[in-house]
């Protein structure tokens, strides 16, 4: 019996691939400082502090936000970096909570691979959204810093930017994030 637990646990524990490992060029626009950590933003985007533009007024935790100063397609692409208030978590949390919670929103949400920033194994979902008639992807990097703070990273693009493009844009400044 040991010896099968024994089996069993090896074949569990490697199943789990290791976290993917950021390729695209680092991002080269403007630098932002967030609370704990440091990101660079892509030529043409901005930060934008009018929280209210994307309805983060009243969000605790809501750290940063920026914008496509040059998107022309009618969806400005953004990102904004909210510091969770459930504190540190595990990856293995922070997927499972943020999956609640969109389902839970009625929002489908697909798990993507695990990817490393600044040296954590943070969580990436994708989903699509919807507000005031506009329709949009998400890509969302779940940041979990063991005894702190899980960084929500949300990156929303509008829905004619190829899987490839979000990715290579959000990997290019996930590979600037450093923590201050």
């Amino acid at each position: 019996m040991g010896a099968m637990f024994v089996a069993a646990f090896a074949l569990a524990g490697c199943s789990s691939p290791a976290p993917t490992v950021i390729t695209a060029a680092p991002a080269t626009g403007e630098a932002l400082v967030g609370n704990g950590y440091d990101l660079t933003l892509p030529e043409g985007w901005s930060e934008q502090s009018d929280e209210s533009l994307l309805g983060l007024e009243d969000v605790p935790g809501f750290d940063v936000m920026a914008f496509d100063k040059t998107d022309l397609d009618g969806f400005a692409d953004n990102l904004n970096v909210i510091a969770s208030s459930a504190g540190g978590m595990t990856p293995d949390q922070a997927e499972s909570r943020a999956v609640d919670e969109f389902e839970g929103a009625g929002v489908n949400v697909t798990i993507r691979d695990r990817i490393m920033v600044a040296e954590t194994e943070s969580v990436h979902l994708s989903a699509r959204g919807s507000s005031n008639g506009a329709d949009y992807q998400i890509e969302q990097f779940l940041i979990p810093v063991a005894d702190w703070n899980t960084f929500v990273v949300t990156f929303s693009f509008s829905p004619t930017v190829s899987e490839s493009d979000r990715n290579n844009l959000s990997e290019s400044v996930l590979a600037t994030w450093i923590w201050a």
